[in-house]
């Protein structure tokens, strides 16, 4: 695993307050970050969020955005992105609206053209990405951010630098299943390197009350021949966070041999030792049971056969309460004592 991007939209520098520079105390604790990436060999990538209100045709923006690129480069920075997701699918200029037709995916496309055609001359070995606000074909995206306009990625293609890769999330913002398949027609329309940004384990926003522990499932075995990179988003719960996404490492690193079970066991043996596997099936399957309950609006409850198991969960937990991952599980902990205590069904 050598990548990580930075792009957390709680950092009101990287999405709300994005013109202004990092205050020195933030400064500070970024570099510090910085440079253990590279300690570790990791590509440590800045991700700008710059989408919200902005002017397309305005050449400030773009100033604003190398000046701080600028710092992070100096620092050692070498790889971008420019972040378009979750914004309104129309432009909100009227100036824009203009230049470019009605069209977001030129905008975002033209607009990228311009930072790399700015970028300092003396820059070396820089990349930089793209996330449209058009990153699948989920109906999802249309109810939040308005209708898309038709052949969006055709329009990106047409103007996009030929070396900037393009973000795409799978057929559906949270995607059970990813196919070969499905990656070479997106990159076929694309014309693009792609990266895949797999919101697998990511539990934010209407995926809070989910804790998504169990291994990564459903991804091809054959999805490096499509695509030029490989991207998770973890889970809010940092430490909890390295279960899965340890099995979206051993993916990563060798796809056909990958064995979902093997790998998830294999992680937990290693950080809770094998005495330990038993309560983690239990704590994994009750998150599971409780993510199927939201889903189909039923009552949680345990069955007869699971409780002692529960009870035994619940115990190894408050044997552990002063891990940091025992109290970021807290939120289902008491889901766990509310299930023992709910009448049976």
């Amino acid at each position: 695993m050598n990548t990580y991007l930075y792009a957390p939209k709680d950092d009101p520098y990287h999405r709300e307050r994005w013109t202004e520079p990092y205050p020195l105390a933030q400064w500070k604790a970024l570099k510090q970050l910085i440079g253990h990436a590279h300690k570790h060999k990791i590509d440590f990538v800045y991700g700008f969020h710059p989408g919200k209100g902005l002017c397309f045709s305005a050449a400030k923006p773009i100033a604003i955005l190398l000046e701080k690129a600028a710092r992070f480069y100096d620092g050692g920075t070498r790889t971008f992105a420019i972040l378009f997701d979750d914004i309104p699918s129309g432009l909100t200029h009227a100036i824009d609206r203009k230049k470019f037709a009605y069209s977001l995916a030129r905008a975002q496309g033209t607009w990228l053209q311009e930072i790399v055609a700015r970028q300092p001359a003396s820059w070396k070995e820089v990349e930089w990405w793209i996330c449209p606000s058009y990153y699948t074909p989920d109906p999802l995206l249309a109810r939040v951010f308005g209708a898309f306009e038709p052949r969006f990625l055709e329009r990106l293609a047409q103007c996009l630098p030929s070396d900037v890769a393009c973000f795409w999330t799978g057929p559906a913002v949270v995607s059970r299943k990813i196919t070969l398949s499905h990656v070479r027609q997106i990159a076929k329309r694309i014309r693009h390197r792609l990266i895949l940004w797999d919101n697998y384990p990511v539990n934010d926003l209407s995926m809070s009350d989910e804790l998504h522990i169990g291994p990564l499932q459903g991804r091809s075995p054959g999805l490096p021949q499509g695509l030029y990179g490989y991207l998770n988003n973890p889970l809010l719960q940092s430490e909890l966070s390295f279960i899965p996404l340890a099995t979206c490492f051993d993916y990563a690193a060798d796809p056909r041999r990958y064995n979902p079970e093997a790998s998830w066991e294999n992680i937990i043996h290693q950080r809770f030792g094998p005495k330990a596997m038993p309560v983690w099936k239990t704590i994994r399957s009750f998150c599971e049971s409780a993510e199927r309950a939201k889903k189909t609006k039923r009552s949680l409850s345990v069955a007869p056969r699971e409780r002692e198991n529960l009870k035994a969960a619940l115990t190894y937990i408050q044997a552990h309460s002063n891990d940091s991952w025992a109290r970021e599980i807290r939120t289902w902990r008491d889901l766990m004592i509310q299930a023992l205590h709910a009448p049976l069904e």
